[in-house]
């Protein structure tokens, strides 16, 4: 069982970290207002901590995954179809710039 932190309010001073954080310059009445909803939020997941999960099985994806894509087959392209989309050419090869 995971350990739950004891009750914390959010205080002005956390919530003035969290805007330096964020780079946001907050009056007065905002930081109270953060303040208040964010303590809110807190409060909402205390509830939430309170559930009794021991007897759920783990889930890794709340929607069943399966492969939607086209498995995966070589093909054949002629050469010089692929060379017809290049910029800069040499031959059979494509140019490309330096990279050091």
């Amino acid at each position: 069982m995971i350990d739950v932190p004891q009750k914390r309010s959010i205080t002005v001073k956390d919530v003035r970290h969290l805007a330096w954080l964020a780079k946001l310059e907050l009056s007065k009445k905002e930081e109270e207002t953060f303040k208040s909803q964010l303590s809110k939020i807190l409060e909402y997941f205390s509830i939430i901590d309170e559930a009794n999960v021991d007897v759920l099985p783990p889930t890794f994806h709340v929607v069943k995954h399966y492969n939607i894509f086209r498995e995966d087959e070589p093909h054949q392209f002629p050469s010089d179809l692929i060379l017809q989309n290049p910029p800069k050419k040499k031959g059979r090869f494509i140019k490309a710039a330096r990279i050091v």
